[in-house]
């Protein structure tokens, strides 16, 4: 009797590790994809001085564009639209009609839009932009877009 036990809980604690070792750690995932898309560095050697603006590529839910202001090598002055995959501004309303857990992504995307502009202007450091869970998409088309506009004040 005592045999079975003991080989029972072996068993059990050896499936338990296996299942364990063998099991996708979502989080690393995460922290991975974010530190990915936080290695934004821009190089501002050569920018010009003057307004610059840039437009992300196109993904199903619209684009982000950028105006940047620089002086003296440094960007100044942020400003990021969001635009929906119909051409509109996405504002306080983007997103209404749509069932409300789409409703409230859209409003979070739509947040993080400003939240975006406002870190680099105080940060001045695009790897220093921290992405807002949920809105992954504007962050990736707001750093190319920024990435975009520094390179047309090289030019």
């Amino acid at each position: 009797m005592k045999r079975s036990i003991t080989l029972g809980t072996a068993i059990l604690i050896s499936a338990g590790l296996l299942l364990t070792g063998c099991g996708d750690d979502k989080s690393a995932q995460k922290d991975a994809g974010k530190e990915t898309s936080q290695e934004a560095v821009l190089d501002m050697t050569g920018v010009k001085d003057g307004t610059f603006s840039a437009d992300s590529s196109e993904a199903k839910v619209g684009h982000s564009h950028v105006e940047l202001t620089i002086k003296d090598g440094a960007i100044t002055k942020v400003v990021h639209t969001g635009i929906d995959k119909n051409g509109n501004v996405k504002d306080e309303h983007y997103g209404e009609g749509k069932e409300p857990g789409a409703q409230k992504k859209a409003q979070n995307a739509y947040k993080a839009i400003g939240s975006y502009a406002i870190q680099l202007e105080s940060k001045k450091d695009l790897s220093k932009v921290d992405a807002v869970a949920g809105a992954t998409i504007s962050y990736d088309q707001f750093k190319e877009a920024v990435e975009k506009a520094v390179d047309e004040a090289k030019k």
